[in-house]
């Protein structure tokens, strides 16, 4: 095994990563990070020159996930204003509640 290849492991686990935030599996994202670092604790530093390639990708790729995480951040929360908004108005044109007479009194 060469020297880079843990370093290229770790650049197929952000890889991963990517692909659950762009697909928007939030969940099994967080568990892919927790799993990266506790790899990522394992590896030697600083890395080895024949390495350096792996590390860059590795960069990129984390650089990456970050965009996608803060895309994910702001669709959810356009969702969660325009969910409050369309229970704003909602709550705006409901009918009003009937009142109910007894004839029987």
């Amino acid at each position: 095994m060469s020297e880079a290849a843990p370093y290229e492991r770790l650049a197929k686990l952000i890889e991963h990563e990517l692909e659950l935030a762009g697909q928007g599996r939030i969940r099994e994202l967080s568990e892919a990070v927790v799993a990266r670092g506790a790899y990522l604790r394992s590896l030697p530093f600083p890395a080895p020159a024949t390495a350096r390639a792996a590390v860059a990708r590795a960069n990129a790729l984390h650089s990456r996930v970050i965009i996608e995480t803060l895309r994910a951040r702001e669709s959810l929360e356009q969702s969660r204003l325009s969910l409050r908004r369309s229970r704003r108005v909602a709550k705006t044109y409901a009918p009003l509640p009937r009142r109910r007479y007894s004839t029987s009194v």
